[in-house]
C-alpha cells in the first residue's frame, strides 16, 4: 500500500473551551429499558441505528458558562459529532471505515462518526508502555507511543485497539486533520504522534 501522508495526530476535544454533547436523559432511559446501550466498540451500527437524541452537556458551575459551541463536538469521551453546516464535507465517502449516523440536537440533524474496525498500527518495538507498580498505568498508558506508517489503512480517521478509546488521523488529503485546517473547523485538537 502506498503511504500518502507524513504525519499522524491524535484527535481530542478541549472541554475547558468547547461544549460537549451528551445523550439526553430520555435517550439513556430508552437504552437502559431496551438493553441497547450505545457502544463504540468498532462494530457497525448502521443496520440497528435509530436517531440518537443528544443535548449540550452544561455544568452548573460558572466556569462552564463561557464555553463555545464547536463545529465538531465530542459526545462525552466516545466519539465526535459534526454540525449540519459541515456535514457535506463528510457525507460523500469521507472514509470507507466511517459510518456517519444521525443524531437529533434540538431538532437539528448532526452526524456522529462511528469508526468501524481498528488499525494494527502500534509499533510494539519502539513504543514504551508506562508501568506503575508492575502494572500498566490506566491513566497514561504510554511513555512513548509510536505507530508504523505502513500499517495505517484508514488515514482519514482511525482507532488502534491497543491504545484505548482514542482517535487518530493523518495529514493525508481529505483526512479529518486536513479538512479541519482547510475549513477552520472549531472544536478539535490535534497532537502529533511519532511514526516510523
Amino acid at each position: 500500500m502506498e503511504v500518502k501522508f507524513s504525519k499522524v495526530f491524535s484527535v481530542s476535544v478541549e472541554p475547558d473551551e468547547f461544549l460537549l454533547l451528551n445523550e439526553t436523559g430520555f435517550e439513556q432511559t430508552i437504552q437502559l429499558t431496551e438493553g441497547q446501550l450505545m457502544l463504540f466498540d468498532g462494530t457497525s451500527m448502521k443496520d440497528c441505528w435509530r436517531t440518537l437524541g443528544v443535548d449540550w452537556l452544561i455544568e452548573a458551575s460558572s466556569s462552564h458558562l463561557n464555553l463555545t459551541k464547536p463545529d465538531i463536538a465530542g459526545l462525552g469521551s466516545s466519539t465526535f459529532v459534526i454540525s449540519p453546516k459541515l456535514s457535506s464535507l463528510f457525507l460523500n465517502n469521507f472514509s470507507k471505515n466511517i459510518e456517519l449516523i444521525d443524531c437529533n440536537l434540538n431538532g437539528e440533524t448532526w452526524f456522529l462518526f462511528n469508526v468501524v474496525g481498528f488499525n494494527k498500527a502500534l509499533n510494539e518495538d519502539q513504543t514504551i508502555r508506562n508501568i506503575k507498580n508492575g502494572k500498566p498505568s490506566r491513566i497514561r498508558k504510554f511513555k512513548k507511543m509510536v505507530f508504523t506508517k505502513s500499517a495505517i489503512e484508514n488515514p482519514e480517521l482511525f482507532r488502534v485497539r491497543e491504545v484505548g478509546l482514542q482517535y487518530f488521523t493523518t495529514d493525508s488529503k481529505n483526512s479529518l486533520y486536513t479538512l479541519a485546517k482547510e475549513h477552520d473547523i472549531k472544536g478539535l485538537y490535534f497532537h502529533e504522534v511519532e511514526v516510523v
